[in-house]
């Protein structure tokens, strides 16, 4: 090589140097930007799930518009988890499901509305993947929404003079959402006292109270079905914490201030639980079929009697009202339940009834597959958060089951929203570079 040449070369090595070094700084200042992105969506998400109307697509929906851009400027980086793989594939196949019902039904593109956040959940998964959520950014969001939620419950019942708290909401809906708040927070609070941080076990302990007794103001009963299993759950995912003197001290605590919040007539859980009970008695002896329950369990027949007539692909959302016009023409349903016109009040026998047994497969992928993963990863050697983490996916699973046994809960933009949104926000700490570990 001559000394001519010699020198450009010499000359063109800083200039390399100086462009590598400020494309790393970009990225660098990119990473940090998306990290704040995910850290504050997953905080708000819990924090304004029940404050705001519709506050619990405010987070999702800035993690999304995150995630659409990190896609777009860091195309080349799709290194999955396989686990989140496998939960993406489940979310979508959702999608697609209920999509195609929609279209050949002859339905109107509004309709996969509340399923395409499913698909917004997949679309959140490269970001999540290789930014995941940090715990405690998301239990303290959870922690503030329970308190809030509570404070909320408080001013509709004793202030507005509500029946119901959420009453000028929805309060099933709410009411669920609040019982899920306070679930998490109650993951939290054995993450918390494992790590010997006594101000965040005290917080968590206050959402809990406030969680479960903004769900209990709510009067919503079907949210408390499976409570006691999922409690259990919770307690053997945490048993080497519940020897210890300060948890049981914590626990006594909440078992008090639950007690104490469900023994008062004003709290109003009494009487839905008498109220029930009384349902069922006229439903039985057939003076009066229309009570909440009644409604519920007639409405359940007629899903069933659907679904045994079309178990493959189901009657889709429209042509539903030709099974039930044959029911009603059958003397099955009286004239008020099919003017009812509204889903089956349970989520599995509406997907049958819809989509038969295709749709509820889908359905139950979308559920059953983070169950399996995690309990593999919970045989792994594993840190606490990434065990708080699991335990946050069970809980909003298994509650999530609960809901839908008596609401349509995934029929209503909370529901799928809230659902969708913890399950990958919470994923995105178990399987966390998995592959790299």
């Amino acid at each position: 090589m001559s000394s001519e040449n010699k020198v450009v070369v010499e000359k063109n090595m800083p200039l390399k140097t100086d462009i590598s070094a400020s494309r790393n700084y970009l990225w660098l200042r990119s990473d940090h930007l998306f990290s704040m992105f995910v850290q504050l969506s997953a905080f708000l998400f819990g924090a304004l799930a029940l404050v705001v109307p519709s506050g619990y697509s405010y987070g999702p929906a800035l993690l999304l518009l995150a995630s659409l851009g990190f896609i777009g400027i860091k195309r080349s980086i799709w290194r999955f988890p396989r686990e989140l793989k496998f939960i993406g594939l489940g979310l979508l196949t959702y999608f697609i499901v209920m999509a195609l019902s929609v279209w050949l039904d002859g339905g109107k593109i509004s309709e996969i509305d509340r399923p395409s956040r499913a698909l917004m959940a997949v679309v959140m998964l490269p970001l999540l993947a290789y930014i995941p959520v940090r715990l405690s950014w998301l239990l303290s969001g959870f922690g503030l929404g329970a308190l809030l939620a509570f404070g909320i419950a408080i001013h509709d019942k004793s202030i507005l003079g509500y029946e119901r708290a959420f009453g000028d909401l929805m309060p099933i809906q709410s009411g669920n959402i609040a019982m899920s708040l306070g679930l998490f927070c109650l993951c939290g609070l054995f993450w918390a006292q494992k790590n010997g941080r006594l101000v965040f076990s005290l917080f968590m302990l206050l959402g809990i109270c406030g969680g479960m007794g903004a769900s209990f103001l709510s009067g919503t009963r079907g949210g408390w079905i499976l409570l006691p299993v999922i409690l259990l759950t919770i307690g053997m995912l945490f048993k080497e914490c519940l020897y210890r003197k300060r948890a049981i001290a914590m626990i006594a605590g909440i078992l008090l201030c639950g007690g104490g919040l469900i023994a008062q007539p004003q709290s109003g859980v009494e009487a839905r639980i008498e109220q029930a009970q009384h349902d069922i008695s006229q439903y039985l002896d057939k003076t009066n079929l229309n009570t909440s329950l009644g409604i519920r369990l007639q409405l359940w027949q007629s899903a069933w009697q659907s679904f045994t007539e079309k178990p493959l692909f189901g009657w889709g959302n429209h042509g539903i009202r030709e099974s039930q016009k044959a029911q009603l023409a059958r003397g099955e349903i009286g004239q008020f339940i099919y003017d009812f016109n509204s889903h089956a009040h349970n989520q599995f026998l509406d997907e049958m009834a819809k989509r038969g047994v295709v749709g509820l497969g889908a359905l139950l992928l979308m559920m059953l597959i983070p169950l399996f993963l995690v309990k593999r990863r919970l045989h792994q050697p594993h840190n606490d958060d990434v065990h708080c983490g699991s335990a946050l996916v069970i809980v909003t699973v298994f509650s999530s089951i609960d809901y839908c046994l008596s609401q349509a809960f995934f029929g209503h933009n909370s529901g799928i929203t809230f659902f969708v949104s913890s399950l990958v926000i919470a994923a995105s700490i178990v399987f966390k570079k998995s592959e790299n570990e």
